[in-house]
């Protein structure tokens, strides 16, 4: 599960282990009510509810070679559950924060009942229940979405693209819009193909500042590397890359894009700068064969800067893990975070755009809802207002 619906609709059905408070990002009790490790931080132990379940659910995603999720557990050495309430996970290397791992929805085990029952299920339309509540939701544009909360028909829908900034503005809507930069960024990714040149080119000479403007509307969403800062273009090393052009190997790189409309149209920002600089990169759908290059939307794994760092280690080959390691193990992440992110920079298959801002619509009937930094929903605290149909 990698898109944002998917993940939400998922939270509802299925309990994690551990979960995180929306408003401060801590770790808070799921199925497993108390956690502690051992002084070196290799050795976790958890006293859960359905422990055989979670282990089973954790080997489980190991054994997946093609789950997104699956390096939260590759460092484990021994995932088991010595008796009904205990859980225990035994690492390679120190981890400080590997309860976070178990928030995951990747580690919910899926025999075990969630803060909702499922009620129907469509292509179009899903159902899920809870005594006292009950939540629908509906596959449909982000323009139709937009028409039927005008109407009073929804409770909550999507800001369609390029429509921050008009939405802020318009006298009926501009009170229902909540914005958030979620910790998600908008990368193209290296997998092989180009020289190291050629990459830095791409990396020195993207567009975020028009992607940043056009897609997520937020002032300082562009992306110069995966922890928290937003960083400015530095004019003197795009003119130098400018300057290297010509004098690169000529060729095509074929980036692979989802079909998520969103992404479609950032792709298109991107690769007009690309063509107009004299690189040469052609788009083609995510499936397409061939593909060595990839344009993609990563949202951390969890509400800590680590897990999107972690996310590019695993998935660009990059070759320090004693970097990654040193990020676990630290107390104080700051120094740890900035190498590594400045190595991944250096090694350049990586290539941040933007941050990712979540922009939505919410209905004042609404009370409890609140989006955590994944942009993720915990409908079980929502409760709904009667009122007026209108939003």
């Amino acid at each position: 599960m990698e898109s944002r619906d998917e993940t939400t609709l998922a939270r509802a059905l299925f309990a994690t282990p551990l979960r995180t408070d929306p408003v401060t990002g801590a770790v808070v009790p799921g199925l497993c009510t108390a956690w502690k490790a051992s002084s070196d931080f290799r050795r976790w132990t958890f006293n859960c509810r359905s422990a055989p379940s979670i282990a089973a659910a954790l080997r489980r995603v190991v054994r997946m070679h093609e789950a997104p999720a699956r390096w939260l557990f590759t460092g484990a050495t021994r995932i088991a559950a010595p008796s009904a309430s205990s859980l225990v996970v035994q690492l390679e290397e120190p981890w400080r924060r590997f309860p976070y791992a178990l928030t995951a929805v990747a580690a919910a085990p899926r025999f075990v009942p969630g803060p909702f029952r499922l009620v129907s299920g469509s292509s179009r339309r899903v159902v899920v229940r809870r005594p006292g509540l009950t939540v629908v939701f509906r596959r449909l544009t982000a323009l139709a979405a937009l028409r039927e909360f005008r109407k009073g028909r929804l409770d909550e829908a999507p800001v369609p693209l390029g429509d921050i900034v008009a939405t802020r503005r318009d006298a009926r809507l501009g009170a229902t819009l909540r914005t958030r930069r979620v910790l998600a960024q908008d990368v193209v990714v290296f997998r092989g193909g180009p020289t190291l040149p050629v990459i830095h080119a791409y990396w020195d000479t993207a567009n975020r500042t028009d992607y940043a403007q056009l897609v997520p509307e937020l002032p300082g969403s562009a992306a110069f590397g995966l922890v928290g800062r937003s960083g400015r273009q530095d004019p003197a090393r795009f003119r130098d890359a400018l300057k290297r052009i010509p004098s690169l190997p000529r060729v095509q790189v074929r980036i692979g894009v989802p079909p998520d409309p969103v992404l479609r149209f950032g792709a298109r920002v991107l690769y007009a700068e690309w063509r107009d600089d004299g690189l040469g990169p052609v788009l083609v759908a995510d499936s397409a064969g061939n593909v060595t290059t990839d344009f993609r939307r990563w949202t951390a794994a969890y509400p800590q800067a680590e897990a999107l760092l972690a996310e590019a280690v695993y998935r660009s080959g990059f070759g320090r893990p004693d970097l990654l390691a040193a990020v676990y193990a630290a107390t104080d992440q700051g120094p740890a975070l900035e190498r590594l992110d400045g190595a991944l920079r250096a090694l350049g298959r990586v290539v941040p755009i933007a941050w990712v801002v979540d922009a939505r619509l919410v209905s004042p009937r609404l009370e409890g809802w609140r989006e955590d930094v994944l942009g993720s929903i915990d409908y079980a605290e929502v409760r709904s207002r009667a009122s007026s149909r209108r939003p």
